[in-house]
């Protein structure tokens, strides 16, 4: 039997990719513009759209073949489930538009730089190119595509595959060219999409409808403002009520005009007598359902099923994010990239969070913040960091019956109690580290002889010492030396205090609040390669997030101090034995929390330890995701995932309660996050400084905005980080420390300074070790 093996929610479409190598589409009445989604939505669109799609598909499949398989009725058709090239296809006839925006305020040069393309000066405004021009663009998860040049697009797609594209590109432009000139009309730019099925390059998306082409009448092409009979003409509907484009602030769908549903109604009919005079224009006097009738054929699920699906895959309109650090901005960034989430909340304090979707959620008490997503009409809470688990933001949520992912204060022992979580590792019968419990006196007494007078009766090296409660990430010790010793004692003792009092805030129950004495675990050293495992658990089920690699140490090699992560890499490929292991361990914790009547119900982050004998042991558990590990984690993931995760903040089962276990779907692609950190992180604290970035063209790397401030200074120790993404670990290697070079932190006395960070982060996943070479000495 046929079935849905992932949903897709778009702008204006969803689909759900079935296991038989098929999709099906579905094309809405919603309308986008300025990449988001209006509050209202347009009569006959997506009727008209599908019909125009199929009309041109038919047309155009003797210059190229495309994925269309046949109509499932007037809104959904069912086509090839292909491989998409990550770029558009932009090609133009005339100087208008983002390009003539472009020529218009930085001239020919600017133009050059974005697409590599020369164009002559002294052009006016909608003035014909001698020959058509293609300018490519990435295709953005959310947010607007960036422009790229044809030899960036060879680069990315392989130089076979772009000059087939190129060509067939060009050939279908000027055919659609021709059967515009036919209806008195001018085709003046459009977009294609390509990608390959069955190791042929076919047409996918649309071609030559209003929402991919812009169209003129003929009769008006030499003038200043032609008609537009595309989607252009809900852009100017649009600015009409919300001025110049880029003088938008914020999301445009919360603009209060479109509350006035006199309003809304006018600027829906407007743009629905503009479709359908374009449909009258191109096919005549028929009905939409006249071209998609021939080309019905029967439906491979029941259409009951893919419409449940797809809403049950939809996230609230409002989500609100706790935590201001760079998971907790992925967090943010990967909900506000949804297309159907109108606005992000973060309770992150100042924090240089720049996107249209951000709203501030002025608290960080659990209480306040659980009230401000009750009074907001928030419909999910997502904490970030361990404190507000560990001060109940489930509980307080639970009160206002807001979804919340995040466990119960029993589970978030598991992360607040290292003594509690061992327990329960033990009880699981779980492979972990062998340890015994002692109070800080005793430890002092301990690390005080054998520094003095080397007793190792009762303490020997290499260990490891861990603080049974929260420490804000510097609770863990590694020792291999008696200096190791000394700084451990010596930091012990500074920080102590400060750990008691964030001890004293969580309402979490730990073995020292039992004791009523702080206390430590002293843990055999265990070695081999770190994995980090997260898993979305709920219940007795869960679903595994791809693995990752997080690189503590301060320095190349694994050497120097910990830190809170120096970077990540994902996804980390293991054998089936090892990933067995991880799964059992899961499985075993999650029945063990459940026999004690406390079902996890959040993320849990499982710090393994891989032997040579390929055995995983599990360090700790945490109860959130982990930092720098999201960085790299979240982008490639699929719309299973969020389903999964909003299930289980509203107490639901997982939908697809026969995948628990397995991985979420991802994109494969291979992802460095590299940390760049003050000069005296982790030793001291670090002085405000400027970020000053030398190179303000597009990088091909994200930025990170881990702790900078509205004001471009940074406030904390790991200040920010570039993430990179590629189809191989050594470009987005190359890619991230190409970009890092680019970066400086200003000093009081206008001096500028490295920031820090490691130049061998993924260096065990690329493919050889001369380039490695060659790297190190360009750094």
């Amino acid at each position: 039997m046929t079935s849905i093996q992932n949903i897709y929610i778009g702008k204006v479409r969803n689909s759900a990719v079935l296991d038989n190598n098929s999709r099906i589409v579905q094309t809405s009445n919603r309308i986008s513009a300025f990449d988001f989604i209006f509050p209202f939505e347009i009569e006959k669109k997506a009727e008209i759209l599908q019909a125009l799609s199929v009309y041109y598909f038919q047309k155009t499949a003797h210059i190229i073949e495309n994925n269309l398989i046949g109509c499932l009725n007037e809104t959904h058709t069912l086509v090839k489930e292909t491989k998409v090239f990550p770029i558009e296809i932009i090609v133009r006839g005339y100087l208008t538009g983002s390009i003539w925006r472009l020529y218009e305020s930085k001239g020919v040069e600017g133009v050059y730089a974005e697409y590599a393309v020369t164009l002559p000066h002294g052009m006016q405004q909608n003035a014909k190119f001698s020959k058509p021009i293609i300018t490519p663009t990435t295709k953005a998860d959310g947010g607007h595509d960036l422009p790229i040049s044809c030899a960036r697009a060879r680069e990315i797609i392989g130089k076979d595959n772009w000059d087939f594209v190129e060509n067939k590109a060009l050939e279908l432009f000027e055919f659609g060219s021709l059967e515009a000139q036919k209806r008195n009309l001018v085709l003046v730019d459009t977009k294609y999409e390509m990608g390959i099925f069955e190791n042929k390059i076919i047409l996918v998306d649309e071609v030559h409808t209003p929402d991919s082409s812009r169209y003129w009448l003929l009769n008006e092409a030499s003038s200043k403002n032609p008609k537009q009979l595309s989607k252009e003409f809900l852009r100017e509907e649009l600015i009409k009520f919300l001025g110049k484009p880029e003088e938008i602030k914020g999301n445009p769908a919360n603009h209060p005009v479109f509350q006035d549903t006199n309003v809304t109604e006018k600027i829906a009919n407007n743009i629905s007598e503009r479709y359908q005079e374009m449909f009258r224009i191109f096919v005549g006097d028929i009905s939409p359902y006249e071209i998609s009738k021939p080309n019905l054929i029967p439906w491979p699920i029941s259409p009951n099923i893919f419409a449940s699906a797809i809403k049950l895959s939809l996230m609230p309109e409002n989500v609100l994010i706790i935590g201001n650090g760079g998971r907790d901005y992925s967090l943010f960034s990967a909900f506000a990239k949804l297309p159907e989430v109108k606005n992000v909340f973060c309770a992150s304090g100042k924090r240089k969070w720049e996107h249209p979707k951000y709203r501030l959620c002025p608290f960080s008490n659990v209480d306040d913040i659980a009230r401000y997503a009750s009074d907001n009409q928030i419909g999910l809470v997502v904490a970030g960091p361990e404190l507000p688990i560990a001060q109940g933001i489930q509980s307080a949520c639970a009160k206002y019956n807001i979804p919340v992912l995040a466990p119960s204060l029993a589970c978030a022992a598991l992360e607040s109690s290292k003594i509690i979580c061992k327990e329960i590792i033990q009880a699981a019968g779980i492979k972990t580290a062998a340890a015994q419990i002692v109070t800080w006196n005793d430890l002092k007494n301990l690390l005080h002889n054998y520094l003095e007078i080397n007793d190792t009766t009762q303490f020997n090296l290499p260990c490891v010492l861990k603080y049974d409660g929260l420490a804000a990430g510097k609770g863990v010790f590694v020792l291999f030396t008696k200096e190791d010793v000394h700084n451990a004692l010596v930091a012990i003792d500074q920080n102590l205090p400060d750990w008691e009092k964030l001890s004293a805030q969580v309402k979490t129950d730990t073995y020292s609040k039992q004791k009523k004495s702080p206390c430590f675990l002293i843990e055999e050293t265990l070695k081999g390669e770190e994995i980090s495992a997260i898993a979305l658990c709920n219940g007795n089920e869960f679903r595994l997030l791809p693995m990752a690699r997080d690189y503590k140490r301060r320095n190349d090699g694994q050497t120097g101090a910990n830190t809170g992560g120096m970077g990540s890499v994902s996804p980390v490929c293991l054998s089936e034995k090892i990933m067995g292991q991880i799964k059992t361990t899961f499985e075993k914790t999650l029945n063990e929390l459940s026999k004690r009547n406390t079902p996890y119900r959040g993320f849990l982050f499982a710090g393994f330890m891989v032997d040579e004998k390929q055995e995983a042991w599990l360090l700790e558990y945490n109860c959130r995701l982990g930092d720098p590990e999201t960085q790299v984690l979240l982008p490639g993931l699929q719309r299973d995932f969020y389903t999964e995760l909003f299930n289980t903040a509203k107490g639901n089962s997982f939908s697809l309660s026969n995948k628990s276990g397995d991985e979420f779907n991802h994109d494969k692609l291979k992802r460095i996050f590299l940390v760049a950190a003050s000069p005296e992180y982790p030793e001291k604290s670090a002085p405000r400084r400027e970020l000053i970035n030398n190179n303000l063209q597009q990088s091909s790397c994200e930025f990170i905005p881990t702790a900078i401030e509205p004001d471009s200074t940074t406030i904390g120790g790991r200040a920010f980080g570039l993430l990179a993404s590629s189809s191989s670990f050594t470009q987005a290697q190359k890619n991230i420390y190409c970009a890092i070079e680019n970066y400086y932190l200003k000093n009081s006395d206008e001096s500028l300074s490295k920031p820090h960070f490691r130049t061998d982060i993924g260096k065990e996943f690329c493919e050889t070790s001369q380039e490695q070479t060659q790297l190190k000495e360009t750094l």
